[in-house]
């Protein structure tokens, strides 16, 4: 759960309303609807081609819901195609000494539960389309602070509750930071940078870098399986 002054931090705001204007508040909400619903039927073939790939390559659901914490510190289900073994939370506290990341994020580059398609989704990022249905039910933005496991919660400095004063992003300025691994302090940086200082303009800019490291992971990736197949 929050800590108290994180709680009272927050929910003091009115979820939001506190950080920015209810018209930039709505004009978000809109814009991340009706792009979340289009990219949705455009990727539908492709959706179905992961999902049918995590099926048939390990055992476990497709997709998985992993509890985070959002808009105004309320708990939701985060929903990305399953890249880990089934049994990945259990194993996460005999990893914690591996942690190559500090503070309240836990990062491994060969993180053992990942399985062999995930590592390719992760590295594509197409792991994280199923949370455009988190965008539309309104749990997340396209664009904002990321949405950190509960684990990662529980060790955030008490400043850095002001994060979810705003919709949890599938973007934003963490992921795009040179160094993908980043700490504590340059995590709440980036995500307090980004809610003092939102516009649409950020958001499209954010989303356009996204889209395409998406796409140069995706050809990279591809470039460096078959390198491995044919050797």
């Amino acid at each position: 759960d929050l800590p108290e002054l994180g709680r009272r931090d927050v929910r003091s705001r009115g979820a939001g309303a506190g950080i920015w204007t209810a018209v930039q508040f709505v004009a978000k909400r809109v814009f991340d609807t009706i792009v979340a619903l289009l990219l949705l039927v455009v990727m539908s073939p492709l959706i179905a081609l992961v999902a049918l790939a995590v099926w048939v390559t390990s055992p476990g659901p497709v997709i998985y819901s992993s509890t985070r914490i959002g808009l105004g510190g309320r708990r939701f289900g985060c929903l990305k195609f399953r890249t880990m073994r089934k049994d990945a939370d259990q194993l996460l506290a005999q990893l914690e000494e591996q942690n190559e990341a500090s503070g309240a994020v836990f990062k491994m580059q060969r993180d053992p539960r990942v399985t062999l398609i995930g590592r390719w989704l992760r590295s594509s990022g197409l792991d994280e389309v199923p949370q455009l249905i988190n965008v539309v039910l309104g749990q997340m933005s396209l664009v904002g602070p990321r949405p950190l496991p509960l684990r990662d919660c529980a060790l955030l400095a008490p400043n850095a509750w002001r994060r979810h004063s705003v919709l949890p992003g599938i973007s934003g300025p963490w992921q795009l930071a040179p160094d993908r691994h980043v700490d504590e302090a340059l995590l709440s940086k980036l995500d307090l940078a980004y809610v003092d200082g939102w516009s649409l303009w950020i958001d499209i800019r954010v989303m356009g870098s996204t889209i395409w490291y998406a796409i140069t992971r995706l050809l990279t990736t591809d470039s460096e399986l078959a390198a491995g197949g044919g050797s």
